[in-house]
């Protein structure tokens, strides 16, 4: 049988059934491995007090995604396949990015108990997109999307955020995942306003910085910004 012709909800039903075999793991991996591995990869730039996703922990977490999907015979994986077969891929990103965040939370909670983990940034993977000026810029923006968040949703809205950003989800897709509890109108809505709230942030932290320096901002390029 070609797996490879199947579509990723059928290959999601085989990976549940029993009597599964190595091939249709592989064409599973094949085809959700690089999204979920950058999902991982942003989380961390996201969240990670470096920043620098080393290629061992991507590689943990790679693992725990995986494991996660496949508790329980992956049930609940299948049965948002069947209900959801255009947003399996969204899925499993959230998946991805939910188990990233928990890790550097174990972290913290260690940390404040006395525990003191390390986590090695010397062998960053080199082909990770992005550079020094992007890395900084994103930590901005996420350190103002966090100013401009309040209430219980902050953590669903700042997901949303970032799916529809940085992993160019449709708010139709993000909406499908369960963790949202959303219709698309609504994401829409959330996106929106971060948007605004972010962006006078940024414009207003940048006129008081000229402010103070008595330079008059420039219409244009505040609108660039």
């Amino acid at each position: 049988m070609r797996y490879s012709s199947l579509s990723l909800k059928d290959l999601v039903c085989l990976l549940c059934a029993d009597t599964c075999d190595n091939e249709v793991w592989k064409e599973f991996v094949s085809r959700v491995d690089r999204p979920s591995s950058l999902t991982i990869i942003w989380t961390i730039r996201a969240v990670s007090p470096s920043g620098k996703p080393c290629r061992s922990l991507v590689e943990d977490l790679r693992q725990e995604t995986y494991v996660k999907l496949l508790q329980n015979g992956c049930c609940l994986l299948r049965d948002f396949a069947i209900q959801h077969p255009d947003a399996i891929l969204g899925y499993i990103r959230i998946s991805a990015a939910n188990v990233t965040r928990d890790y550097f939370k174990r972290i913290r909670s260690q940390s404040r108990g006395g525990d003191k983990p390390h986590v090695s940034t010397t062998d960053v993977d080199p082909e990770i997109p992005g550079g020094q000026e992007k890395d900084i810029l994103l930590k901005e923006i996420d350190e103002h999307l966090k100013h401009s968040l309040t209430g219980p949703d902050q953590e669903r809205d700042r997901t949303i955020f970032w799916l529809y950003f940085r992993q160019g989800m449709s708010t139709k897709e993000i909406a499908s995942l369960p963790a949202i509890g959303l219709t698309a109108k609504g994401v829409g809505s959330v996106i929106e306003r971060l948007k605004h709230c972010i962006r006078e942030r940024i414009l207003g932290i940048r006129s008081h910085s000229d402010d103070d320096r008595g330079v008059e901002p420039k219409a244009n390029s505040l609108r660039s910004s």
